[in-house]
C-alpha cells in the first residue's frame, strides 16, 4: 500500500484478520518496519503478501521493490483492490495501466486472489473472508487443499 491512500484500510484487514485468525502473525510496515533496507528480508519471511492497489502504488519505489522480491521469491499474492476513487481506488484496468509493463503479466494474469477493499463495513465482511481464505489456504496446514472445508 502508499501510506497516503491505503494505510487506513490495511490498518483495518491487520486488526481484522488478527480476530478473525488469532494465531496469525501479520506485517504491516507502518507497524513492524525497523529497517526499509531490510524490506527484502521481511518479504522472505513471509508466507503470503498483500498488495493494497490504490492510484499510485505502482509509482512508489518501495512499493516495487516489494513487489519484485515478492515475484522473484514467488510468494503467494492476494490483490485488494480500493474502491473508493476519493482513496485512490479505481476500476482494476486502470490500476493497472499503471503497472510496469514487465510486472503486469506475473501479477494480473497468475490467478492470484483478487478482492475489491469497500468502505462499507457490511462489504468489508465479504472481503475479509476472501483474504483470510486466501492466507489460510497458504499456511503450512492448508497448502494442499485448493479451498477451506
Amino acid at each position: 500500500h502508499i501510506w497516503s491512500t491505503g494505510q487506513d484500510a490495511v490498518g483495518n484487514i491487520k486488526s481484522e484478520l488478527q480476530l478473525l485468525l488469532p494465531d496469525i502473525k501479520i506485517f504491516l510496515d507502518v507497524d513492524d518496519l525497523k529497517d526499509i533496507g531490510a524490506l527484502e528480508d521481511y518479504i522472505q519471511r513471509s508466507q503470503v503478501i498483500l498488495f493494497f492497489l490504490s492510484r499510485g502504488y505502482f509509482r512508489s519505489q518501495n512499493c516495487l521493490r516489494e513487489i519484485r522480491s515478492s515475484l522473484e521469491q514467488s510468494k503467494p499474492l492476494v490483490l485488494v483492490q480500493e474502491a473508493d476513487p476519493d482513496k485512490g481506488g479505481g476500476a482494476l484496468q486502470a490500476l493497472r495501466g499503471e503497472c510496469p509493463d514487465d510486472l503486469q503479466q506475473d501479477i494480473f494474469e497468475q490467478g492470484w486472489t483478487h478482492t475489491v477493499w469497500m468502505r462499507i463495513e457490511e462489504y468489508q465482511r465479504v472481503s475479509l473472508k476472501t483474504i483470510a481464505e486466501a492466507v489460510l489456504l497458504c499456511s503450512p496446514n492448508y497448502l494442499s487443499q485448493t479451498s477451506l472445508p
